[in-house]
């Protein structure tokens, strides 16, 4: 499968949400230990702050957004930063093409708040905390499948965009999901499982409608 973007060649909201990610950790690591700690209780997901029994509880409901959204521009090191911003570039030039800016932020950030609500409800009395754009990059990859065909229902007709799509869904969310909850590597598969949902069913409901004339 290929799609039409090659090369450097993106749409703006690409290039603008990759220095975005990329930008947000360089001023992450430039800031003080007392800031970053400061950033970190901002934007974290932190289950324990989404108790109002907690003493680290949001003292307005409205700072919940801080961290639903805002997680996704912090990473715990430059190489997941990295790896985050190169498979959204390498993958979200496509979708943004058929959606449009505008319509593409939305679907970006609806699969980090999905990613960030499933983190929360699947670790809930938890006290693992969960950073990075993940499970946007995850939504973007639904997205990127769905964006193959010339609608998303001929997306999922086609038997090897179904196969491609099981595959890194199993890599992304199953084998991940091993891997932490055996203790081999701390990553946060319920975002993932939550961006990939979002982000397929965002993309269905933002997709450009193919409207048949009276010639079919």
């Amino acid at each position: 499968m290929t799609d039409r973007a090659s090369g450097l060649r993106a749409p703006l909201v690409v290039w603008f949400l990759v220095i975005a990610i990329l930008g947000a950790h360089l001023a992450f690591v430039l800031a003080s230990a007392a800031v970053q700690d400061s950033i970190g209780l901002a934007f974290a997901l932190l289950p324990a702050r989404f108790h109002g029994d907690n003493p680290l509880a949001f003292s307005q409901a409205y700072e919940a957004a801080g961290p639903i959204f805002g997680h996704a521009f912090l990473h715990v090191g430059w190489w997941h930063a990295g790896l985050n911003a190169f498979f959204f570039f390498l993958l979200g030039r496509l979708p943004a093409q058929k959606l449009g800016a505008w319509r593409f932020l939305v679907l970006f950030f609806a699969s980090a708040a999905g990613g960030a609500l499933a983190f929360l409800a699947l670790n809930w009395s938890g006290e693992d905390f969960a950073v990075g754009a993940s499970g946007a990059v995850c939504g973007v990859f639904s997205a990127y499948f769905l964006a193959l065909a010339p609608s998303w229902t001929q997306a999922l007709a086609e038997p090897r965009i179904r196969n491609q799509f099981g595959m890194i869904f199993l890599v992304n969310v199953v084998l991940m999901g091993v891997a932490a909850e055996t203790g081999l590597f701390p990553i946060a598969w319920e975002a993932h499982l939550g961006g990939f949902i979002c982000g397929a069913l965002a993309y269905i409901a933002l997709a450009p409608r193919r409207i048949a004339g009276p010639w079919g």
